[in-house]
């Protein structure tokens, strides 16, 4: 019996000893209240040490505690007044869904605050937390830990050195090494607050986060891990693949794979190894692969590139919407406006404001204030509201402008046949032959034919007719049907051109970009130096950008002077120049030629003139001057000296001078 008592006292001794070393105290500074006492519900066995002030029992074996809500249970615990120490498989219960579990336990029943050590687990509802030591506020269910703790909540593991789990506002605030991982997401970041219910984390210090194949920077933020998204603000970067963005501002929604970058002072940018965004707002359609620019917007693939106040670009259509002051480049088109839209799987664009329309291959531009493109017909009109607009191109390494109410072009398509070992041949041939000139004029002609039976072609200023296939009939097998493809560049209504050493004006105008001809129609009239050419038709003829041929039709006039004066005069049915080089080689006059020509002396002095009368004439040129004059079939020719001629009389039938008419400058267009 006595051996009994002794090992008793030793047992008291020992836990007395143990008690001195973790000192009854307030360790979140909680205002002391709510008396309610401890109370016991079981325990194996009981000890009570009367000597102390108030007395201490010592519980063991299947200890049951409860206060103010709260079940405690361990093997052993050490009650002294309303103070609670708890030893070994210690478990605290609140309202069954926090769960507590730690080796020790150091609680004060007066103001709800413990401390748990050992291996511990804070459960609420689904989600865990892991540590060695944890100050917990049991009345106000509030945890905080300073020595490392793994939070688990579903598919994402939460690691910190240090923490504070407010379990009432479902918030927990974690910092030091803090680390997430969730399903396809991991975050890195030295303070973040975590929302438990919604999975919403807020950053407080530079954060990384890596999600799938993105990477995403910020110096602070939030993302919602549930939804896949948040902001991350201040310097952020974004990182997929070889794609990088910068912006202040990257809004990131995983569910949606939409990227939305925001920037203040400096432009947001997007630089991948295909393509290059900058503005001050991008937003990015991963899926649906579509970029919206807003605030000084430059967006540049492999094919494009594109600038304007506002842009809308879809990398699949690779159609495209810019207002603002717009610049587009689609090889060889550039086109800048106030404002484009253009559709690439359509084929159809529209530009307003100031438009400047080029085709860097052809060396054209157009100046208009709206143009209308439909590139399944290769259509396209320009209009003015005031004023016209203009065409540029280049020629003799010159530029020629030319103005009209109304600017289209357009594509047709004409079919032909022909013996198909026949055509091959004479495409054979016409490489052969485009040095001897008569052969030349003769394509020319055929071709002048098929031009005149296209332009007919044309139904209206807004579309084309084009041969139904069906229509086409059924031929011998030596007979191929050939299609030939024709595109069309046409000024409407008081067309006036000007290049420094060639201007005209005429009624319309029409351009044939595989020919490479200009044709004149309606009153033409084209000047050169003192000298002017008319007739139904005037057709000039470019090859390798500069004038090769010079073709005017029915009622060809050509009239020069000095003076104003006297006029040389040369007239036929039909008149054909031959350039070389850019300079007149030789010019013939066919079908009631006249020539009409005062002949000077060597001081420049009128002494007469000279009229001829013929079938046909032929001038040959050299240094820009006549050098040789032949007539042919009957020429009839006389000498009227100066004093003699009437000059009025002298005047060939039709004869026109319209030189204050002429085109002086680009003001005069």
């Amino acid at each position: 019996m006595k051996g009994f008592r002794s090992f008793f006292h030793f047992i008291i001794i020992f836990l007395a000893a143990v008690c001195s070393r973790a000192q009854f105290v307030n360790p979140l500074n909680v205002p002391r209240e709510n008396k309610e006492k401890i109370s016991l519900h079981s325990e194996d066995n009981q000890i009570v040490d009367a000597t102390t002030e108030p007395a201490t029992q010592y519980l063991n074996g299947n200890v049951r505690i409860y206060h103010n809500g709260t079940f405690m249970f361990c093997d052993t615990a050490i009650l002294r007044g309303n103070v609670l120490k708890m030893y070994h498989n210690v478990v605290m219960v609140q309202n069954d869904t926090i769960r507590l579990f730690a080796d020790s336990i150091f609680y004060n029943g007066d103001d709800g605050l413990s401390i748990l050590y050992g291996n511990i687990i804070l459960e609420n509802g689904s989600r865990k937390l892991y540590t060695t030591r944890l100050d917990y506020d049991v009345r106000n269910k509030v945890a905080i830990y300073n020595q490392n703790a793994r939070l688990e909540d579903g598919k994402s593991v939460l690691l910190s050195r240090r923490g504070k789990y407010l379990i009432n506002e479902k918030r927990a605030i974690f910092a030091g090494n803090v680390s997430v991982t969730g399903e396809n997401f991991y975050l890195l970041s030295d303070s973040i607050a975590y929302l438990t219910d919604s999975q919403i984390t807020e950053y407080y210090a530079p954060v990384r986060i890596r999600r799938d194949t993105a990477d995403i920077y910020s110096q602070g933020g939030w993302f919602d891990m549930d939804d896949k998204k948040g902001d991350f603000i201040g310097n952020a970067q974004y990182v997929s693949g070889s794609a990088v963005a910068n912006a202040d501002t990257i809004s990131y929604d995983g569910e949606n794979d939409i990227v939305l970058l925001k920037s203040g002072e400096n432009c947001s940018r997007y630089i991948s190894d295909k393509d290059t965004a900058y503005a001050f707002v991008i937003y990015y359609d991963r899926k649906s692969e579509e970029f919206r620019l807003t605030g000084d917007g430059f967006y540049k693939n492999e094919k494009n590139e594109v600038k304007g106040e506002e842009v809308i670009f879809n990398k699949q259509s690779e159609s495209f919407s810019v207002k603002g002051r717009s610049y587009v480049s689609d090889p060889p088109t550039i086109i800048e406006a106030a404002s484009i839209w253009y559709d690439k799987s359509l084929k159809e664009g529209k530009a307003d404001g100031q438009v400047v329309w080029q085709d860097t291959s052809a060396k054209t531009t157009i100046y208009a204030d709206h143009v209308v493109y439909r590139g399944e017909e290769k259509y396209m009109k320009a209009s003015n509201d005031t004023g016209r607009p203009m065409f540029t191109t280049l020629i003799d390494q010159d530029t020629l402008y030319l103005r009209a109410d109304t600017l289209k072009s357009f594509r047709i398509i004409r079919q032909r046949f022909g013996n198909q070992n026949n055509d091959q041949n004479r495409l054979r041939v016409d490489k052969s032959r485009d040095n001897d000139k008569s052969l030349r004029d003769a394509k020319e002609n055929t071709d002048l034919k098929s031009v005149e039976e296209n332009i007919s072609m044309i139904a209206d200023s807004s579309g084309i007719v084009i041969p139904d296939s069906l229509s086409i009939p059924v031929v011998e097998d030596s007979t191929a049907v050939l299609m030939d493809t024709i595109e069309y560049f046409v000024g409407d209504n008081n067309v006036r051109m000007y290049k420094k050493d060639m201007q005209s004006l005429c009624d319309s105008l029409t351009y044939s970009m595989r020919d490479s001809v200009f044709t004149l129609r309606g009153d033409p009239f084209l000047w050169s130096d003192s000298t002017q050419i008319s007739g139904d038709t005037i057709q000039i003829f470019l090859r390798d950008k500069k004038v090769d041929k010079l073709r005017a039709e029915a009622n060809a006039l050509i009239v020069t002077t000095e003076d104003l004066i006297f006029f040389n005069q040369i007239k036929g049915r039909h008149l054909q120049s031959y350039f070389a080089d850019g300079k007149a080689e030789r010019m013939d006059i066919e079908g009631n030629a006249e020539a009409i020509y005062y002949i000077l002396d060597k001081d420049k002095a009128y002494i007469g003139v000279n009229k001829t009368e013929c079938s046909k004439m032929k001038f040959y040129f050299k240094d820009d001057k006549i050098s040789e004059i032949r007539f042919y079939d009957e020429p009839a020719s006389k000498v009227i000296p100066m004093q003699k001629a009437d000059h009025e009389s002298l005047k060939v039938k039709g004869f026109i001078w319209n030189g204050d008419k002429r085109p002086q400058s680009l003001i005069d267009l």
